[in-house]
Order: C-alpha cells, then sequence, then structure tokens
C-alpha cells in the first residue's frame, strides 16, 4: 500500500527523526515508524528518489506502507516499506488547513499541563497522540537539561489556557544553536504539531508532552 501524506513533522528523537504526516486524502494522521516497536526513522529512511534531499516539512511523499501497527495511545503509527519515497510536491500551510483544519480541544491531551500521568492516561483512554492546534502568545526558550545541553521550552496559551515548560523537539527551535544564539523567540499566533509518546518517562511515570513542530501564522493561514 501506498499513500500521499504531507510531512507535518520531522521532529529529533534519539539521533533519528520522528515523522509524522497528514494523508491528503482522507485528512487523517500517519506517524511513519521502521518496526513493529515504533522505532524513529534514520535520515537515509526519508530519502526521495526523484529528488534530491530527503524529505521535510510540508513536502508531499508518496510513501509505501507495510501496514498499520497501533500501540497504546499511538494509533497512527504505520510501519513503512523499505521502497523509495517519491517527492510528489510541497503544499501550503493554508492548503494543508483545508486538508485538516486546527482541532479543537478543551485541553490539550486531556490535561492543562505538560505532562499526563498514568492514572490519567487509563482514565482518559486516550486513542491518539498527534494534534494540530493554533495557540497564542507563544514563546520558545532555552534552558539546560539533566545532561547539560541547552534545549528549546515552549509557554503559550490555548483555549484560554496557559501551558508551561513543554519540550520543543522541531529541529529549527530545538536549540539555541539553531538559533545564531537567540535565547528566546515570540509569535502572537503559529499553528504546532504536538505529540505524545506512547509509553511515559520510566522515572516518574509521566507522558510528556512536546511540540514537535512550529508553524508561525501569517496573514494568509
Amino acid at each position: 500500500m501506498k499513500i500521499d501524506a504531507v510531512i507535518m513533522a520531522k521532529s529529533s528523537m534519539f539521533g533519528a527523526f520522528c515523522v509524522a504526516g497528514i494523508d491528503i486524502n482522507s485528512g487523517e494522521w500517519v506517524r511513519f515508524v521502521a518496526f513493529e516497536t515504533g522505532a524513529p526513522l534514520a535520515d537515509f529512511n526519508l530519502l526521495f528518489v526523484n529528488s534530491f534531499g530527503s524529505c521535510q516539512p510540508l513536502d508531499v511523499g508518496r510513501i509505501g506502507i507495510a501496514r498499520r501497527i497501533p500501540r497504546y495511545n499511538h494509533t497512527e503509527d504505520c510501519m513503512i516499506k523499505y521502497t523509495p519515497w517519491l517527492n510528489m510536491g510541497k503544499l501550503k500551510l493554508e492548503e494543508v488547513l483545508k486538508i485538516h483544519p486546527p482541532e479543537e480541544h478543551k485541553f490539550i491531551f486531556g490535561t492543562p499541563r505538560n505532562y499526563v500521568n498514568e492514572d490519567e492516561m487509563s482514565h482518559l483512554r486516550l486513542n491518539y497522540s498527534l494534534i494540530l492546534i493554533q495557540v497564542e502568545n507563544l514563546k520558545i526558550y532555552f534552558e539546560p537539561n539533566f545532561k547539560g545541553s541547552i534545549r528549546g521550552r515552549a509557554d503559550f496559551f490555548y483555549n484560554g489556557v496557559q501551558y508551561k515548560y513543554i519540550r520543543v523537539t522541531d529541529p529549527d527551535y530545538e536549540s539555541a544553536l539553531t538559533l545564531s544564539q537567540k535565547f528566546s523567540v515570540k509569535m502572537p499566533e503559529a499553528y504546532l504539531v504536538m505529540s505524545m509518546p506512547s509509553r511515559p518517562f520510566h522515572a516518574n511515570g509521566k507522558y510528556y508532552k512536546l511540540v514537535a513542530k512550529v508553524f508561525p501564522k501569517t496573514k494568509n493561514s
């Protein structure tokens, strides 16, 4: 099986990439993974055979799918076939929003915090792990993590609720080094692709929410 999907996030994950897209025919989310375990993809998995380089956000790829492998809340996961990806062009964000408009939720992944704990996951019965939302007063800033690396965090308002200290895995905003040593970025409005892990952080049992891609809002979107 092959699908045509617009790539919405190519976020950093353990030295590889978590790649998520939207099926341009159905408007549904798809996360592309390497194995039954849901492993992220290496850059060589993402090379286009008919153009230079690997897939980037807003590229449309024709991608071979071996089968769907929903796991826990990761109902969007699809294991790829090891066949060449075809570049089918590129979409503008406003074109994507016609296929998949910004989603409306009371809270992001069920809670007004930067995480969901295990009891809440059981109660909420979340059956999805990817969303596209419009937010206000986005601020991205950079702080050292427990390993000493400087990593991006985001604060913003969604549906009248302020969310704080959410990890950013978008390579364009993940590290201060990617922004020429700027230590904060502010946007009055933006669209965010947000993701959730399939399993909690082992040290405290929390499912931490992630900003997988930042799309600044423009006058056309």
